[in-house]
């Protein structure tokens, strides 16, 4: 019998390697997904008539976005990057990925079995990343993926032979292979699990801040961050930074790469630079605590020479419980802070800090596909030191 419709327990995603002939991987903690297809058209009109001359046709865009919980399992991002040599923004910049999503009868009360309609998306580049770590809500990643190749197992309207091979050749029946275990702890990870805690024994980098890659380190602008960029708790108890939400994204802004006797790009490249960029919201107790003057803050003289401007290169690290590890370098920097709220009606006053830096993105897992970055040497991509 036909689906009446399609609801969160009956439709399933999954992905693999490029080219790979097995079974899609099913991801797990995906909270929605979506497909979008544009077919790009362009016009040609002539003298003569009023009416247009031909409407071409050229190749189309297809966007699967995609939200995870963090939850011991590895991120949509490093299961769409399997074969990245490195596992920075650069390393997994040209890894790609096959799509597939699998809908089932909608009386079942979970996806397995014999799917009704399946479609795999192939050449799938990722678009744009975003990790976000809120106060009310569950850790959670947003990604999505580009390309334009959308083919559905049981679309009839087809005639092209390839096409139709490929049809045929999509012999799986939706009910994906499934992850091993998760790795991290903590199930799907809240505000709890973000940590803080460190050992002591890591040394400094080259900015005089922490090293641990399994902790969170911040920026000393935050109020409440020690100069090393670790969030104590003077008292025993409370932190003295009272974190709100952090949020980190990145925006590859690909482009297609075409060449002549073909139709469809050859490749669709990063337009790196990328900017990275870093929100963090807290709850103020003393004001936003960020001075800015014409003659900067750091300046130590008169001379032209001697100016310190109101900035200075921080490090920013993330780390979780359920295994999620951001490393965003050494080079971010303040670009704006925003106080606001405490009004009339009742609200705390909120500062919003935005730091931003270029091209460094290191996202790891404790479950991370790509067996060559073993978690326990994660030091490699994770730590710079002085």
């Amino acid at each position: 019998m036909a689906n009446k419709r399609i609801y969160y327990a009956v439709h399933q995603v999954g992905l693999k390697k490029d080219a790979d002939l097995g079974n899609f991987v099913a991801l797990h903690g995906v909270q929605s997904v979506g497909m979008t297809t544009n077919f790009n058209l362009t016009q040609v009109f002539e003298l003569s008539q009023l009416a247009i001359y031909e409407n071409i046709e050229d190749i189309p865009d297809v966007e699967v976005t995609l939200n995870k919980v963090l939850d011991g399992y590895p991120p949509v991002y490093l299961m769409a990057t399997q074969d990245a040599p490195a596992p920075t923004l650069a390393g997994r910049s040209n890894s790609k990925s096959i799509f597939g999503l699998s809908i089932f009868d909608d009386t079942q009360e979970s996806a397995t079995g014999v799917a009704d309609s399946v479609v795999e998306c192939s050449g799938m580049y990722v678009g744009s990343i975003a990790y976000n770590f809120p106060l009310d809500d569950s850790m959670n990643e947003d990604t999505t993926l580009v390309g334009n190749d959308k083919v559905w197992k049981n679309d009839s309207k087809p005639t092209n032979p390839d096409v139709i091979t490929r049809v045929g050749a999509l012999g799986f029946d939706g009910d994906f292979a499934a992850l091993d275990s998760p790795i991290g702890t903590g199930g799907v990870n809240r505000r709890e699990n973000l940590i803080f805690t460190y050992n002591g024994a890591e040394g400094l980098d080259l900015n005089s801040m922490v090293a641990d890659f399994d902790t969170t380190i911040m920026p000393p602008e935050v109020f409440g961050v020690s100069t090393s960029g670790t969030n104590e708790k003077t008292n025993g108890q409370d932190f003295d930074a009272h974190f709100s939400s952090i949020t980190v994204s990145a925006d590859l802004g690909r482009e297609n790469i075409n060449e002549l006797g073909r139709k469809g790009p050859y490749f669709r490249s990063v337009t790196f630079p990328i900017e990275v960029t870093c929100e963090v919201e807290v709850t103020s107790t003393s004001g936003d605590m960020i001075s800015a003057t014409e003659e900067g803050i750091y300046t130590t003289g008169s001379d032209l020479c001697d100016d310190g401007g109101n900035l200075t290169d921080r490090t920013i690290r993330i780390a979780t419980c359920e295994g999620t590890r951001i490393y965003l370098g050494l080079k971010n920097k303040l670009s704006s802070v925003n106080y606001a709220g405490g009004d009339a009606g009742g609200g705390n006053v909120s500062v919003t800090y935005t730091f931003t830096t270029f091209n460094d993105f290191t996202v790891m897992h404790s479950g991370d596909p790509n067996g060559n970055f073993a978690w326990a040497n994660r030091d490699v991509y994770l730590r710079e030191t002085g």
